[in-house]
């Protein structure tokens, strides 16, 4: 399992989990949490993508994307927790990219809390 915590960290903070193995036939576990509180006088999100060691982006098999933007993000309060099987024909490594995103708000006076986490089942 890698992990990323998010604490009181200032917008554009861009952090990324090591890789992790997942066999063919193996499962690839997601975590995430954005724990900030819903505020009226700022909104941060955690924009995240799941990534293969080969490039492919595979975000869509834990997530929905957003209507408008076609960007995946947790809002305030919200969580991913799901796993999925490795069934790509072999192994391949995971890893997760997030970054703080004030969507409303003063980035000097509110900041990014949250964790991710990629785990391998097999």
């Amino acid at each position: 399992m890698s992990k990323i915590v998010f604490d009181d960290t200032r917008n554009g903070v861009v952090k990324t989990t090591r890789k992790v193995w997942v066999p063919n036939g193996g499962q690839l576990g997601v975590y995430g949490r954005n724990t900030r509180s819903k505020s009226l006088i700022s909104a941060f999100y955690l924009r995240f993508r799941v990534y293969r060691d080969d490039g492919k982006d595979v975000t869509n098999q834990f997530w929905r994307p957003s209507m408008t933007t076609r960007d995946y993000f947790l809002r305030e309060g919200e969580k991913v927790n799901k796993r999925v099987v490795n069934r790509s024909g072999k192994g391949h490594y995971y890893y997760i990219r997030a970054e703080c995103q004030l969507r409303v708000g003063h980035p000097y006076l509110h900041r990014c809390h949250g964790v991710f986490a990629v785990s391998s089942w097999y």
